[in-house]
Parts: structure tokens; sequence; C-alpha cells
């Protein structure tokens, strides 16, 4: 699975640009400001109907424009692809999978995945827990097809549930929804545990090559205290969630972090040792993809050169052309890049928003 190709209409400096690409690598090269993180930017949308650059979901429109508009052709193997359309207003926004309109975002997941390093990206440190959550989910609905239905399940009964408090229901009203709550709740959560457990020896051997001697560890935490369960939190603290009119706990307050020798890696490491960890951890997720037979997606890397060492990059490139996924890099020239191992690769330059295939 990768881009194939991707028309580009009205998005950041981008007027129009009809793009092929490599399954392999992708580079591309240009100056600084002259539109290349607007493209990794657009691609990510694509597959992820939201920037990694901002929150404001109308902001990547070009200035001036009403809309912009993503049309990509996503390989589904053996010679198929299928359209992927994406138009954003400033008041809304309309998706079209393989032709037909879609109602839940979660229905693109696993249709195109893509993981992004940038230096613009929120990050599993940086970037709160509900990024963390946010992430979790994402990857949960790629590598575990029963896990959406269950996430919708429970994201809808939460939604009545704060509802009936809000208000001030009876009790009655308000416990009606927790016997489904708690189903929808305890299987999130067992997904969510099996998940970590099959990415950590993943997370440990990338952790290894890249900060070698460090020891890393997940830490979990359900959305609910450690010393109680679920259905008795729910039931002990009901007046509270009453008076604030909304459920307290549960797997939506879900959070994780990562140790590395037992101590925080946002606290106790170095700027480019948290890059390492970062980088470690998207690279496991991306392994970890490949274990369970995960149709691959595509890696995006905004201007490593700056912020990671040759080392490193290196060290990155080595693994995902040893996944077999496909990679867009950009760059301000073509030397910060190595590219002699992929055998194929495709060279694209941009100018003030204008892309074109290098030759």
């Amino acid at each position: 699975m990768g881009l194939l190709s991707l028309e580009v209409t009205d998005f950041r400096n981008i007027q129009h640009s009809t793009l092929d690409f490599s399954p392999g690598l992708n580079l591309v090269t240009g100056k600084n400001a002259a539109g290349k993180t607007s493209l990794l930017e657009a691609i990510y949308c694509l597959g992820r109907v939201r920037s990694f650059r901002t929150s404001v979901s109308g902001q990547p429109i070009r200035y001036g424009q009403a809309a912009y508009r993503l049309v990509g052709r996503v390989s589904q193997g053996e010679g198929r692809s299928i359209p992927i359309g994406i138009e954003r207003q400033t008041a809304g926004l309309s998706v079209h999978l393989d032709g037909q309109p879609i109602k839940r975002l979660s229905e693109l997941a696993g249709q195109f995945p893509v993981q992004v390093l940038s230096a613009d990206t929120p990050t599993i440190l940086n970037g709160g827990p509900r990024y963390r959550r946010q992430a979790l989910d994402w990857a949960l609905f790629h590598v575990e097809h029963g896990y959406r239905e269950v996430w919708q399940r429970y994201t809808r009964t939460l939604r009545q549930r704060n509802a009936a408090l809000r208000t001030q229901q009876a009790t009655a009203g308000i416990r009606a929804w927790d016997a489904e709550l708690l189903d929808a709740a305890q299987q999130m959560h067992r997904y969510r545990v099996t998940y970590f457990s099959s990415l950590e020896p993943h997370l440990v051997d990338e952790i290894e090559s890249l900060l070698p001697g460090a020891e890393v560890k997940v830490r979990y935490q359900p959305g609910w205290p450690a010393n109680a369960g679920l259905s008795e939190v729910l039931e002990t603290g009901l007046e509270k969630d009453r008076a604030r009119g909304y459920t307290r706990f549960g797997p939506h307050r879900a959070d994780f972090s990562l140790l590395v020798d037992e101590h925080s890696v946002a606290a106790h490491c170095s700027r480019g040792q948290q890059k390492a960890v970062t980088v470690g951890f998207l690279l496991a997720q991306v392994k970890l993809q490949r274990e369970k037979a995960v149709p691959m997606g595509a890696f995006l890397l905004d201007d490593i050169s700056s912020e990671l060492d040759a080392g490193h990059r290196a060290r990155i490139l080595h693994a995902l052309r040893e996944l077999d996924t496909q990679v867009f890099v950009t760059a301000i020239n073509d030397a910060a890049i190595d590219a002699d191992d992929w055998a194929d690769t495709r060279r694209f330059h941009v100018e003030h928003g204008d892309i074109r295939e290098a030759q």
C-alpha cells in the first residue's frame, strides 16, 4: 500500500500540482518556505484528515481561496487502487473514499497509514495526553480490525452518559448507560494492553540501535485509578460526575509515557535523546504493522538533516528501506540524503509552491 498519485489544489502556497510517486523513496528538495513541508502536510491530511502543523482545520486553505482539495490514488496491492478525495472549506469538510462519501472519519483508518517526523509535529513526549490517545487509537485502527467498532461504541455511549449527567437526570437514567460503557471500556483496555505488549519488543530493539545500552519501558495508564476497577469508580464517583457534568474516568482519559532507565524521557533525556526515542517509537509501530501483515502506508520525514545527525538519518532510512515502506523526505538539497541504497527513487523540486519532478 502506498500513494500512487496526488492532485493538490489551493493547499498552503500550492496553487495546483499533479504528481506521481515512487513506491520507494521520494526526495523533495527546495529552499526554506518553498512549499516542501506543505506537500508532506497534504499527504498527511489525505491519510489522517487533519494537519500535523496546526489544529485550525481551515488554516491550510490557500490565502484568498474558499477551500483546498486533495485527490489521491492509493495502491491496494495486486494492481488495484482506490481514490481518496478531501475538500476542506472554512465551514465544513467533505471526504470521499472510492467515490463514496464517508460519514465517520474512522472509516478512513487503514486505507492509507501514514506516520510523520517533523519539527512541527507534536510527539508522544510533548503532545499531551489527548494527542497520545489519538495516536494510540489511530495505530489500533490499523492493526486491530475489531478496535474501531469498540471505540465507536464506547464513544457513543460516553456521549449519552455525559448528556444524562449534564441534564441532571435521575440516578437510574445515568446508570442505565454504565453496563454498555463498561463492556466497551474493558474491550478497549484489553486491545490497548495487548498493543503495548506487542509493541515493546520492537521498541526495545529500536532504542538499543539508536541509544545503545539504554533500557526503555512503556508505562500505560488506563484512565482510572490503579487501585480500583472502573465499575467501582463509576459507582462511587457518580455524584462528582453529576456535579462536573461529565464522566471523569474511563479509556477516554487514558495516557502513556516512555521511560528510559526508569526515568521519564521528557524530564531526564537530552533533546537529541528525546528525538531518538520518538524515532524509535515510530519505527517500532511500523515494524508491528509489518508483523501483523498490515498493508504499509507512507513515512514522512520533514527536514531530518536539521533534526538528526548523519548516523541517525542513515539508521532511519535503512530501517524504512528494509520494511519496504514508501518514504517522503524533504531537504534543502540532494546532498543531505543518501539515496544510493534505494532501487526506486523519484526526486521533486519545489519553488514558491510550484512542484516539479526533477530528472
